[in-house]
């Protein structure tokens, strides 16, 4: 499933509206009734349906469904924030065929207690005022009309948006003080990046994506790049599992990680590659981490390097010289922790290592202080930063990277030639050739410490049984944010990060089963 920007969906529609000889009020008719179906899934008739339009599509939208309700009994009035004489094009065209279907139309004076008696009599409203090409401030009565609409309820509670709630910008997830909180927004063809960045986010409540026609083809054409990781997605990178199969089989990892101070996080990781399938997992810790980790899973190979202070020696790494090819990919960082001359260490490492490797914790600190090295190795590279560690390898503040997710992932991805997860709220993954992925799920379970160690050896786990870094990352990454939702439920708290790796395997199952629906695909609601 594709990722757009409101001129990525423009251009879609243009497309398939040429190529196919049809009037773009086709569009606009299959979205209204994806709106109409919607709110009929939630309220039966006869129930009492606001329909808030503005002058542009969005409210054209907001037209038809109002008179596909009406059709199945709802009690429909329709609300223009604005006059008849500024509608034109397609909306015209809804506005007119409203005509003579019984539904109450009423042009708004701008009086804000005549419309809050109008929400609060209402079991739901439709917010149909503002679209994808809406950008500032909402200014004169769409303005107006949705401050009211911040400040009541519908008496059943229920504010359905079309396309996006109104008020926020369709790409870069910003939303003014008065924009729209939906508890559904309906929107078609594809999701917008609004929907998965914040503040935005919050705002939409439950998401319907709708089918209205547009072949999946045409994002291609038209150079969209980002995709949501859809079950289908997640299952390419599924690795087979033959019956005649043996620990040889499915690859060997090797952490190196851990120190005294920090033992657990290359343990968690170690035991998260095991759990994702990988047939071997040893684990590298400085001698004198290793009396913490031995024996508390005996399943995990244990290898203890020279160890000064505490932490890896500097000339450990040559513990590596001889066998590193027995070994189909490398995670190094989770509790390494910091010390003089790491940043060597780390670069002796990457070099030697002839296969994928993945970087994370500590050890995207020492990299940072040499991103050369990147384009320095012939094999793949996975890099799995937070916010915080993302601002530090561009030299940047967290926020500055936080603020521009999507083209700091992709422009770090492109730049030095590497894969990149870009941990948070809908994680994201971008690729060397320029593409980016992001993962609905996940869960607050999540934020704890120890979840992004787990998502390492998950990552690392797929990656040495599939030999497909890619595929492998996208299974992970999905696993991983599922196996958080149910370690998260009932309470979000509670969970530690050995809880999701505990709940790996019914997140796996999940997988196997888990699909989207044919006419429309859903999202749940933060």
């Amino acid at each position: 499933m594709h990722l757009v920007t409101a001129r990525e969906m423009r251009l879609i529609e243009q497309a398939f509206t040429k190529e196919a000889g049809l009037p773009s009020a086709v569009l606009m008719e299959s979205a209204g009734a994806a709106v109409a179906r919607s709110v009929a899934e939630r309220v039966a008739a006869p129930g009492r349906v606001l329909v808030l339009c503005g002058h542009g599509a969005n409210g054209g939208d907001g037209f038809v469904a109002a008179r596909h309700l009406a059709i199945a009994g709802y009690d429909v009035a329709v609300w223009l924030a604005g006059e008849e004489g500024r509608l034109d094009g397609d909306a015209a065209l809804m506005w007119r065929a409203l005509q003579g279907t019984g539904v109450q139309i009423v042009e708004w004076d701008g009086r804000a207690d005549a419309l809050a008696d109008a929400i609060r009599q209402a079991d739901v409203v439709v917010d149909a005022l503002l679209g994808t090409g809406a950008s500032g401030a909402p200014r004169g009565r769409v303005g107006a009309a949705m401050s009211v609409l911040a400040a009541c309820r519908p008496r059943r509670g229920i504010v359905v948006a079309v396309d996006l709630p109104s008020g926020v910008n369709a790409d870069t997830g910003e939303a003014p003080p008065e924009a729209v909180r939906a508890d559904v927004t309906v929107t078609f063809g594809a999701p917008k990046w609004a929907h998965f960045l914040f503040p935005a986010a919050t705002l939409r409540g439950d998401l319907v994506v709708a089918d209205i026609g547009l072949p999946p083809a045409l994002a291609e054409r038209v150079g969209v790049a980002a995709r949501i990781i859809t079950p289908e997605v997640a299952r390419a990178g599924w690795p087979p599992r033959p019956r005649w199969s043996h620990k040889g089989t499915h690859g060997h990892v090797l952490v190196v990680g851990g120190s005294r101070s920090m033992p657990g996080a290359a343990q968690l990781a170690a035991l998260a590659a095991l759990r994702s399938g990988a047939g071997l997992v040893t684990l590298a810790v400085p001698a004198s981490a290793a009396p913490y980790v031995a024996g508390r899973d005996p399943e995990i190979l244990m290898w203890a390097w020279p160890d000064e202070d505490g932490h890896f020696a500097p000339d450990s790494w040559r513990c590596l010289e001889e066998g590193s090819r027995r070994y189909s990919v490398l995670a190094v960082g989770p509790g390494v922790g910091r010390w003089p001359g790491g940043e060597t260490w780390l670069a002796h490492l990457l070099l030697r290592f002839p296969g994928p490797v993945v970087v994370d914790a500590d050890a995207l600190a020492f990299l940072g202080q040499n991103l050369d090295l990147l384009s320095r190795r012939s094999a793949p590279t996975i890099v799995t930063p937070h916010p915080r560690e993302m601002g530090r390898l561009l030299g940047r503040e967290e926020t500055v990277a936080e603020a521009a997710r999507p083209e700091t992932a992709r422009a770090f991805a492109l730049a030095h030639q590497v894969y990149v997860v870009l941990k948070g709220a809908y994680s994201l993954v971008a690729c060397p050739d320029g593409r980016l992925y992001l993962n609905p799920t996940g869960s607050s379970a999540l934020a704890k410490g120890g979840s992004g160690d787990v998502l390492t050896g998950i990552v690392a786990g797929l990656v040495a049984q599939t030999g497909d870094v890619r595929a492998a990352l996208l299974t992970g990454v999905w696993l991983h944010g599922r196996a958080g939702e149910r370690a998260g439920d009932p309470v979000p708290h509670a969970p530690l990060a050995r809880d999701v790796i505990a709940c790996l395997p019914e997140a796996m199952a999940a997988l196997a089963v888990e699909g989207s629906a044919t006419r429309q695909t859903y999202f749940p609601g933060n």
